[in-house]
This record gives C-alpha cells, sequence and structure tokens, in this order.
C-alpha cells in the first residue's frame, strides 16, 4: 500500500519539487564565499558543502557502483581528504564541479583496485546505470507504465558515457562545459555524446519527443537520502 502523499503527487509538483531542490542547491554550489571559509577552517562551512552536497554526489556515485554503501564510503573519504587538505587547496568556479569530478575519480580507482590491476579501468569500459528512480515509479499512478517502460528501455540501449552526458545534463541542468570538468573531456565531446544521445531518444520515444527533458530530469532524481554524521573535529 503506497503512502498517500506519493500517489497524490502530479507530474507538475515533482517537476517543481526537484528544480527548487537544485535551485536552491546551485546557490551554494556557486558560493566563493563558502568555499573560501571551508578553506580557511570553517566547520560549519564545512557541514554546509556537505549537506548540500549529499543528496547529489550519492546519487552520481551509485550510478557507477550499485553498492551504496560503498558510495557512502567514498563520500565520507572524499570530504575527509578535502578537510585535511583544506590549506592546500585550490580556487574554484564551481564547488559541485569540483566534488563530482572528484568522486568520480575516486570511485573509479578503488573499482580499480578491487579488481587487482594495476590498469585504470578504461573510460569506454566504465558502466553507468540508468534505472527507474523511486520518484519516477511514483508516477505510475498518473502516467501510463508502458511510457515509463518505453523510457527506460531506450536509455537502456544508450552507451554508458551517453548516460552520463545525460545525467549530468537533465539530473541538476549542468552546462556543457560543466559536463566536460567532471568528465574529464572536451565540450565538443560533450555536444556529440548528448546529442547522439537525444537523437536516439527522439527515434526510440517519438509520439513522447516534447517530454523527454522533462521525464529525463525525473528518471534521474531521487528522493533525499538520511545525511550520514559528520566527521568534525573538535
Amino acid at each position: 500500500m503506497k503512502p498517500e502523499n506519493q500517489t497524490s503527487l502530479t507530474e507538475e509538483q515533482l517537476r517543481d519539487r526537484h528544480f527548487n531542490i537544485e535551485l536552491n542547491a546551485e546557490r551554494m554550489f556557486s558560493s566563493e564565499p563558502l568555499w573560501e571559509s571551508l578553506k580557511a577552517g570553517e566547520t560549519d562551512s564545512f557541514e554546509k558543502v556537505f549537506k548540500a552536497f549529499y543528496r547529489p554526489l550519492l546519487n552520481y556515485g551509485i550510478r557507477f557502483n550499485s553498492d551504496r554503501e560503498e558510495v557512502k564510503d567514498c563520500i565520507q573519504i572524499l570530504f575527509i581528504k578535502i578537510w585535511e587538505r583544506k590549506e592546500h587547496l585550490g580556487e574554484s568556479d564551481s564547488i559541485r564541479n569540483y566534488l563530482l569530478a572528484s568522486l568520480r575519480r575516486l570511485i573509479i580507482k578503488r573499482m580499480s583496485a578491487s579488481k587487482n590491476t594495476f590498469i585504470g579501468l578504461d573510460e569506454n569500459d566504465i558502466e553507468f546505470h540508468a534505472d527507474l528512480s523511486v520518484e519516477a515509479k511514483i508516477i505510475h499512478d498518473q502516467t501510463s507504465v508502458e511510457n515509463i517502460n518505453a523510457l527506460q528501455a531506450a536509455i537502456d540501449k544508450l552507451p554508458h558515457r551517453q548516460k552520463e552526458a545525460l545525467f549530468l545534463r537533465f539530473y541538476s541542468d549542468q552546462s556543457f562545459s560543466d559536463i566536460a570538468e567532471v568528465m574529464n573531456i572536451s565540450t565538443r565531446a560533450v555536444y556529440k555524446l548528448i546529442y547522439k544521445a537525444l537523437d536516439s531518444l527522439n527515434e526510440d520515444l517519438a509520439p513522447y519527443a516534447k517530454s523527454i527533458p522533462f521525464l529525463l530530469a525525473l528518471f534521474f532524481s531521487l528522493p533525499f537520502e538520511p545525511v550520514i554524521d559528520l566527521i568534525r573535529e573538535s
């Protein structure tokens, strides 16, 4: 039996909820004073950054590794390293890009280590999981199951790097240059990945072409996760 507050959500409410969350977080992501105060050792700023980024980092990380506990460990390790090296952190135009790119490298590095190989994983061999999120499943009550399943099937056909580029573009409206920074590729390569992916989706989902951007944003979204305890120095 589903909770009443979930079944009563409309597509418009879900869209507004998703983008309001990202808008509020974005104001913090681009805050240079917040980054500078973290570098100066302000624990309040460190906590604000951790809480603001925990959800998008977890949502991004589990796309590479479905082991949520491992991804949570990686997020903890990343923030511990940031705190320990705070005096040596450089300037950052986007805290979000810095954290996403850092978490991506850390997860891939630990995945390589777990395979007992001294050779890093080839970018084209890195899997990116794009499964229906909890919120996307909720709209089964307002939208036909066939439409949602069609979206899942169409995304499943895409190469992993196209899935990742779409996730970064539609999950929090990342710019092409932002995506390039996170994925460590050129902006031109990002354009190619996204437009090839959208061409494929438009072909497979012709009847729903106008709704594809909204469906992708909803598809990749996740509800809030409990924020794990911060490790703070006294």
